[in-house]
């Protein structure tokens, strides 16, 4: 399928010709239609597959940048433009065009609030025109046109490009991973708001966001002018250095090519994959569509243990072929085990929210963690996944598939993992839940450990430190009772009830940190060498604190005392008021904030290490001599200072 291009013209917007290239070059078919041509229904957007709005000066930006364009769209294109959304397909907004999808609420979109402003694109703090080249670099991996980039050099030109929205909304773009790009220093640093490294005083050096599903993106920078390395006011500089060294520049410029090829290759995957929009609900196999679907996704894994235990001997590319690994040159004393998990029922709070791209980050966490709390590293994975039905009475849920299939990517990327095979059945009414698409999802893990590297707990010492890392959600534990209160307070529809900016069903989907590959940098792999000391690891699920710390701490019989554990969730703190659950039993039942503990006598480097990961960690408390867990408490009730366990 070679994907079709809409580039947005009509008073005021002049880069339609440059962008129109960039798609071509890239492998798409590009038209520039003017807006009056769709509004007349002269032309469609259901004919295309990516809507561009580019850069220029829509109606002399007269009312404020892009304002008086989004209008006229929203006026008259808006149940066209949602349905061409929902259909899964793409749009990408640059400059003005950035201004334009900002202004109709297509972006950010929180919680799938579509046509919502949150945001702005106001005047530069220079009060006046910039036109200049600045450094970008990638600050998250969500956005579909932004896959393996990390950084751009590329041109601004405007006089409204500085980001601004409040705290609340700031905070979750950051959580969300919504902020894409970023302006930076040349050497990758980021600006921190100095001009003219961030030539508008955007919040946080913001150049460009997306929305929740990574699938529309704005950006103020242009790369549809940064396609050419001639375009570069490098370029002389670096072409008299090329011809000093006998090498050849390259006549494209890589990283802004690939903003458009990512966007072109989005829909060539989803044809392979056996899956696209336009023929969905009509596949003849649905089951092979399905398998297809998930062995790319499992394919994109490979990379990830290229060159390292784990790499994968495929002697037929097939979904239905032979992968396996060679183990023959494993040193003397390398263990082998497998470790089997799920999630629970964190399945229906996917179902709930009709969004299931994070429910692999739960699963792969469950199994691949607990591998790492015995100082073992987890190399291959396959999964289980059982469905109610694929799809019954013209109607499919391959988009549902989709989302699970970009989820197992980003996990395995995020553990370093293979996704080596994988299952899928239908088993109808045996699966059951919440809407018409419900699954059940379990994972086994193969890992591997140097006998001597294995923790075990003998090791842990009184004295040594208790390090936590943070957890924003409940990982996939608890969760039964967490909805049998919401249900017994807000009903069958709990879900959509707001809290604060959220609603309950969102911030109890929060998917799962995965912390393995900060304990495998810090304790040492079968071929990384130890950078600390690692005497215990509890990963913290079914049983809570007290529960997963002691059984730890079980072959010593030594205790704890943890004063300073993080702060658990705003859901957490919300179910036990309405549940009036007391302390000592969410302590009990959920993590309360703190995901793993680590116990070492070098808590600093431990914690360095987990902020190199992105991982919030601290001193939470000491191992005592003393069998009992002793926590300061941060629960809700409050009606101990302590909570002795």
């Amino acid at each position: 399928m070679i994907p079709k291009v809409l580039v947005l013209s009509g008073y005021g917007i002049n880069c339609e010709r440059e962008t129109k290239f960039a798609f071509e070059h890239a492998g798409a078919e590009s038209d520039i239609i003017h807006i009056n041509d769709l509004i007349s229904r002269e032309k469609t957007l259901k004919d295309y597959q990516i809507l561009v709005i580019p850069g220029g000066f829509s109606y002399g930006d007269d009312t404020g940048s892009g304002n008086a364009m989004a209008n006229k769209i929203r006026l008259n294109l808006w149940n066209e433009l949602t349905e061409f959304i929902n259909s899964g397909k793409l749009v990408i907004g640059i400059c003005n065009g950035f201004q334009v999808l900002v202004n109709l609420g297509l972006l950010p979109a929180l919680h799938k609030n579509y046509g919502e402003v949150k945001v702005a694109l106001t005047h530069n703090n220079s009060t006046r025109y910039e036109c200049r080249w600045v450094n970008l670099r990638k600050i998250s991996n969500k956005c579909v046109f932004t896959k393996d980039i990390s950084e751009m050099h590329c041109p601004v030109a405007h006089g409204e490009g500085k980001f601004f929205c409040d705290s609340s909304t700031l905070e979750d773009l950051e959580k969300n991973g919504q902020i894409v790009f970023a302006y930076s220093m040349p050497n990758g640093d980021s600006a921190n708001g100095e001009f003219p490294f961030n030539p508008n005083g955007s919040l946080m050096d913001i150049a460009g966001i997306c929305d929740g599903a990574g699938r529309i993106f704005g950006m103020m920078p242009h790369p549809e002018r940064a396609v050419f390395t001639a375009n570069s006011p490098d370029f002389q500089k670096a072409k008299e250095i090329a011809k000093r060294e006998e090498i050849n520049l390259p006549e494209f410029y890589e990283p802004a090519v690939s903003i458009f090829r990512n966007a072109v290759e989005y829909f060539h995957d989803l044809e392979n994959s056996g899956f696209t929009y336009a023929d969905a609900g009509v596949s003849i196999d649905l089951g092979d569509d399905v398998s297809k679907i998930l062995y790319n996704a499992a394919k994109k894994t490979w990379e990830n243990r290229k060159g390292k235990l784990g790499e994968l001997i495929i002697p037929f590319d097939d979904f239905s072929g032979v992968r396996a690994i060679d183990v023959s040159g494993l040193p003397q004393g390398t263990l082998m085990n497998i470790g089997f998990d799920g999630i629970g029922t964190k399945m229906e709070l996917a179902e709930r929210m009709n969004d299931h791209r994070t429910i692999a980050y739960d699963l792969f966490a469950m199994v691949c963690d607990d591998a790492v709390a015995r100082g073992a590293e987890p190399v291959l994975i396959g999964s289980i996944l059982d469905v109610n039905s694929l799809g019954k009475e013209g109607e499919t849920h391959l988009e549902q598939i989709r989302q699970l299939a970009e989820g197992y990517i980003g996990a395995a990327k995020a553990a370093n993992v293979v996704i080596v095979n994988g299952e899928v059945a239908e088993l109808g009414n045996r699966v059951s839940g919440y809407g018409g698409f419900n699954y059940n999802w379990g994972a086994g893990i193969v890992w591997f450990v140097d006998k001597d590297n294995l923790i075990t707990g003998k090791e842990i010492n009184p004295g040594d430190y208790v390090v936590a890392f943070k957890e924003d959600g409940f990982r996939s534990n608890g969760l039964s009772l967490v909805r049998k209160v919401f249900e017994n307070v807000y009903g069958s529809e709990w879900h959509k009830q707001a809290l604060g900016n959220s609603s309950l069903g969102e911030l109890a989907l929060v998917a799962s940190k995965i912390y393995c590959k900060t304990i495998i940098d810090a304790h040492g792999g079968l071929d990384s060498e130890k950078k600390a000391e690692i005497h215990g690891i509890v990963h913290v699920t079914g049983g809570g604190v007290p529960g997963k710390l002691g059984r730890a701490l079980k072959p010593t019989e030594y205790g704890a005392e943890l004063d300073d554990l993080f702060e658990p969730s705003e859901i957490m703190l919300h179910c036990q008021k309405a549940g009036n659950i007391s302390d000592k039993e969410a302590y009990k039942t959920w993590n309360m904030g703190n995901g793993m503990l680590v116990i070492t006598p070098e808590p600093e480097k431990i914690i360095q290490i987990a902020r190199l990961h992105g991982i919030d960690a601290k001193i939470c408390g000491k191992i005592t001599k003393e069998k009992e867990i002793i926590i300061k408490n941060k629960g809700f009730q409050k009606q101990e200072d302590f909570l002795v366990f």
